[in-house]
């Protein structure tokens, strides 16, 4: 209903996204302001700190990641960071013009799979979630491709990686609607910012799924499962947004990293809850996170 809940213009007419922050160290009741402020008078937002968590924007080390000599091989032609910066702040200004215009996104309702095949897809039951397949190392860059691939040839939507804003707006989205739980339970901060064991795929989760053989079994440890394979994992319709892998987004953090979201299957539902962002040596070129870390893709209309 208002679209200033995920971005603002600074004084030099740039679009951020707006990122939150639920950390409490009591009882959470609202998210707060992650990096940014916003002048009460005239509107503004300003960034923090231009090496905190932030987006649009590229990584900032001098030498490696966004500003690679590599980057070419990533990025499909793609050879110089103020390309890929222009490409970044381009998507970001057009998706917000999406959702001023049409209301809302669309957020992928499982885990995107299949990446380390030609083309990715959103699917229920898919297993190759990310990290390394078939001894290929599936970076942030080739994820962050495959994302934008995914709408086809189909000319009236763009798909793209999610961007952090929209992640927080879907979480609180969950809280707004009051979603339910498999448990009955309506969601709450402490079920997103706390410990979201009771909804997602954690190593301290006991629930029923159904294995890539099509077999019921019951989970008890660090195990990833494939997307969607759950409805312990499911909110609002979407399922794994807490647990079973990371899920990179746009967002970027200090001079080196991109940012995961959600939590994995081998921590628990306290360490890394649906809110929780990682990003310490979460280097875009390295295929973090083994086996164990995907993304999340979104979906606007033209």
């Amino acid at each position: 209903k208002d679209v200033s809940r995920i971005y603002g213009i600074d004084s030099k007419g740039k679009l951020w996204g707006k990122l939150y922050d639920y950390d409490d160290d009591e009882k959470v009741t609202a998210r707060t302001r992650e990096n940014w402020s916003e002048n009460s008078t005239s509107g503004e937002m300003s960034i923090s700190s231009k090496t905190g968590y932030r987006e649009p924007d590229i990584t900032r080390n001098s030498t490696y990641y966004d500003r690679d000599s590599k980057i070419q091989g990533y990025l499909d032609g793609i050879e110089r960071y103020q390309m890929l910066s222009q490409e970044m702040e381009e998507n970001f200004y057009e998706m917000i013009e999406s959702v001023k215009k049409y209301g809302g996104y669309y957020i992928g309702r499982y885990e995107t799979g299949d990446l380390g095949e030609e083309e990715a897809v959103v699917r229920k039951m898919n297993t190759e979630l990310g990290g390394t397949i078939n001894n290929i190392t599936i970076t942030w860059y080739v994820m962050y491709e495959k994302c934008k691939n995914l709408e086809g040839e189909k000319e009236n939507v763009e798909t793209g990686m999610i961007w952090g804003s929209l992640w927080d707006e879907t979480i609180q989205w969950l809280i707004d609607t009051e979603a339910e739980i498999s448990t009955g339970e309506k969601m709450t901060y402490d079920l997103i910012a706390k410990d979201s064991t009771k909804w997602g795929n954690y190593s301290n989760a006991e629930f029923e799924y159904i294995n890539a053989s099509g077999t019921v079994v019951t989970k008890t440890s660090s195990t990833k499962i494939p997307t969607g394979s759950a409805e312990y994992t499911k909110a609002n319709n979407i399922y794994d947004l807490a647990g079973n892998v990371y899920d990179w987004t746009l967002e970027a953090d200090s001079t080196n990293n991109r940012v995961l979201r959600g939590g994995k299957c081998d921590y628990s539902g306290s360490n890394r809850p649906a809110s929780h962002r990682y990003s310490s040596g979460a280097f875009p070129t390295y295929g973090y996170g083994g086996t164990n870390c995907g993304c999340r893709s979104a979906l606007y209309i033209k």
